[in-house]
């Protein structure tokens, strides 16, 4: 079959037409990759170092294939401008795969060095994708797990929060300092003095321009002082009546207390009001495997980090 493949180009609306997969194609989106519409669009919207110092970084780092009638076929895509990498394909295009890996193996090579190796993502039931990669030297690394919410259904009763602590949205109380204060500390461990927390302030709330920003449904469980100490968000695929729940933090000092657990029930609880019907959470860790398990997740799909030694 005649393929065609070019860089990726903001100037000929390849973010549209790349969002699009994920909108129009859902059959094999959570079984087949683990990308979704939300980590797709905070790869864009999301301003980390590189992407400041590098203004082509959405440019350099996908590529696209199209079919014998010009139509997208897949792509591959480096989330950091490192050597990881993913690629999704549509359904009837997965033969593609060997020849995508090639590609990157031979185009993306100096992204490769002794501390970063090539490495991917593929699903348990990419079992053509996983065969491929091992016959080029890939061995899998560790594994996580997407778990699946249904909201058409009962959802678990909310978890109490404990006296003097409550739960407030980024609409109606819109603290952007309070929340990257939470995130420093319960991501990097870091406690940001002024100068740092007004640094990060201008970059890394940048993906709230995005398509998928909504306030409602970025939460935060907050102290009677006005402190964040646990919080999520929710990226919301409207067109296929889903979301995924990402950025699940709980300070150190206030972890085990069910903070994380109040915050994501009441946002599961938000996103079924909305008329969304499945909710998505990953979980690498296994207190994070156990703690999404028991909200009432009805299945999962078990996924690998595979990874090519130097």
């Amino acid at each position: 079959m005649k393929t065609t493949h070019r860089n990726y180009s903001e100037e000929n609306g390849d973010f549209n037409r790349l969002a699009q997969f994920f909108t129009a194609h859902p059959a094999n989106r959570r079984t087949h990759s683990t990308w979704c519409l939300g980590r797709f669009v905070d790869w864009k919207y999301g301003l980390y170092a590189n992407k400041r110092a590098f203004p082509s970084f959405c440019n350099e780092n996908a590529h696209i294939w199209f079919d014998g009638f010009g139509e997208l076929a897949g792509f591959v895509v480096s989330e950091s401008g490192d050597a990881g990498f993913n690629i999704l394909t549509l359904n009837g295009y997965r033969f593609l795969y060997e020849e995508m890996l090639k590609w990157i193996l031979e185009t993306w090579e100096n992204c490769a060095s002794q501390e970063s190796h090539f490495s991917t993502e593929v699903t348990e039931y990419q079992d053509w994708e996983i065969k491929v990669l091992e016959r080029y030297g890939f061995h899998s690394e560790s594994s996580f797990f997407a778990r699946r919410f249904d909201l058409t259904g009962e959802l678990v009763s909310r978890f109490p929060l404990e006296p003097g602590f409550s739960i407030v949205d980024m609409k109606t109380h819109p603290d952007f300092r309070a929340q990257r204060l939470l995130r420093a500390e319960a991501f990097e461990g870091k406690t940001l003095n002024e100068e740092e927390l007004e640094y990060q302030l201008k970059y890394y709330n940048h993906s709230h321009a995005g398509p998928l920003y909504h306030p409602e449904t970025d939460l935060c469980v907050m102290t009677e002082d006005g402190s964040f100490v646990s919080g999520c968000e929710a990226l919301i695929n409207a067109h296929c009546l889903e979301a995924d729940i990402e950025r699940v933090c709980t300070h150190s000092n206030f972890r085990k207390r069910g903070f994380a657990r109040a915050a994501i029930q009441e946002c599961l609880y938000r996103l079924r009001a909305m008329g969304i019907h499945n909710a998505y959470i990953t979980g690498y860790s296994p207190e994070a495997v156990s703690l999404y398990g028991s909200l009432g997740a009805i299945d999962e799909v078990r996924s690998f980090v595979y990874e090519l030694p130097v």
